[in-house]
């Protein structure tokens, strides 16, 4: 049974995310693990299996969009994690289809006999030319010379219509399946020559891990570029900015000259009013009080002046 599990975030998924997890678990629930009247209608229906197919094709192209956005991730963790999810997700999506192919094969089991013997039949080897020619023939005679049969003969003299009823769940059709097997795994075309069974949903999780160690290994190449660039920029503005400083230096030492010279001017206007409070406030407080006396001797003088002197008559 295929588990198929939501990536976890801190947030919400997105819209597109949940509706290819909740397509993903309704296929799973059609394809893999159907009723006994879904899969008999799946089996009799073409139409039925269209519909999966169509579905399948739109579940294709969100899980592609869904790529597209994982590449664009900056937290390497939350990217990671997302690429990893796909790969599982992308996983589920070929064994899907790979049911429906099944099941198709299943509907029609002669389509299968002889696309599998052409393609048998189809390999540029000279012995499987020569047995070729000898098919072809309507009567064998035993004189004719030929070299020795290779045994991939053995089953087209001996098979019989039953006798393709127990591997038909491994066998696949030459317009779609064998190309898309052949295009994740070249080295799988060798099973053509009857030696081993077809094998094309095993190899993919590696073809997909190695692609996605590629993709990661691209990107970090990427980023250490990107950082020895930011390094080297970095670099030249300190060097700009160190003789912009060198270039300010006169300046710099005239506006500590006169820092300086402001300096000594506050001191000496300080020492000045020092002086001028010692003057005032030197003699204590007897000088404050005869200054206190004089001011109010000063006051009496002028109002006897005023007042008094205009009144004496001599």
């Amino acid at each position: 049974m295929v588990r198929i599990s939501t990536a976890g975030g801190a947030g919400a998924p997105d819209h597109t995310s949940l509706n290819l997890t909740r397509m993903l678990a309704r296929l799973n629930s059609i394809l893999i693990t159907p009723d006994q009247q879904t899969e008999h209608r799946l089996k009799v229906s073409e139409i039925e299996r269209e519909k999966v197919g169509t579905n399948l094709q739109y579940a294709s192209s969100l899980l592609t969009q869904l790529e597209k956005e994982a590449q664009n991730i900056k937290n390497l963790t939350k990217k990671q994690e997302a690429q990893t999810e796909l790969v599982r997700k992308r996983e589920v999506l070929l064994r899907l289809e790979e049911r429906l192919e099944e099941l198709n094969d299943l509907a029609h089991p002669e389509d299968d006999d002889t696309s599998e013997g052409e393609d048998l039949i189809g390999e540029d080897t000279p012995s499987e030319e020569t047995d070729s020619h000898t098919y072809t023939s309507p009567t064998p005679s035993p004189s004719t010379t030929h070299p020795p049969v290779p045994s991939i003969s053995a089953p087209f003299e001996t098979s019989n219509p039953p006798q393709f009823e127990e591997p038909t769940s491994t066998l696949r059709s030459r317009t779609n399946a064998s190309q898309r097997e052949e295009l994740f795994n070249p080295s799988l075309s060798t099973v053509t020559t009857g030696i081993s069974p077809r094998t094309s949903h095993a190899p993919v999780p590696t073809t997909t891990k190695e692609s996605l160690l590629t993709h990661n290994r691209t990107e970090q190449e990427a980023l250490t570029s990107s950082l020895l660039s930011m390094a080297s920029a970095l670099k030249e503005s300190s060097k700009a900015f160190a003789a912009s400083l060198d270039d300010e230096k006169d300046i710099l030492d005239h506006a500590g000259k006169g820092m300086d010279k402001n300096e000594e001017a506050l001191n000496a206007a300080s020492k000045k009013m020092g002086l001028l409070r010692g003057m005032t406030e030197g003699k204590g407080w007897w000088g404050r009080i005869m200054l206190y006396a004089w001011i109010a001797g000063l006051m009496v003088a002028a109002i006897l002046i005023v007042f008094v002197m205009p009144k004496l008559r001599f």
